[in-house]
């Protein structure tokens, strides 16, 4: 094999077309970076999801899921001031999973303790109330 000599010219060109290729790259990079859209919409329906948990009666019913929505949405809110976006969004998206979860849970949980309550009701006998709001208003007529 025989090594092939490079003149300096020759040598600093390469080097500067490296370090031009490489300069346009860390250039691209930082501007894909910097354009990464703000999730203010993540954020705003993840906190509209815990509001919904919450009228659900979530931190009755399912605290856990509804205390993990909400440490998540913290949590993307930091991320949001640390300009993290990415981070955010993605905080935010598991933050409303979390809560749409707690949501679920607490309306499962009431209907079924509403169930369990008509349940309750079919299973004993009627009260006289209900034994006479089941009569007739008016006699039968009679058969001559």
């Amino acid at each position: 094999m025989a090594v092939q000599f490079i003149g300096p010219k020759r040598a600093r060109r390469e080097k500067h077309c490296l370090l031009g290729f490489a300069a346009s790259i860390a250039l691209i990079f930082c501007i894909g970076c910097s354009t990464a859209r703000v999730p203010t919409a993540a954020l705003r329906n993840a906190e509209l999801d815990i509001r919904s948990a919450d009228e659900a009666r979530a931190g009755e019913f399912a605290a856990a899921d509804l205390k993990n929505a909400r440490d998540k949405l913290a949590r993307a809110k930091q991320a949001m001031a640390a300009e993290r976006y990415e981070d955010a969004r993605r905080l935010a998206e598991r933050a409303r999973v979390d809560a749409e979860l707690a949501e679920a849970k607490a309306e499962a949980r009431l209907m079924r303790r509403t169930a369990n309550q008509i349940l309750k009701k079919t299973d004993s006998p009627p009260t006289d109330a209900e034994s006479e709001s089941r009569m007739p208003l008016t006699p039968a007529p009679t058969r001559e």
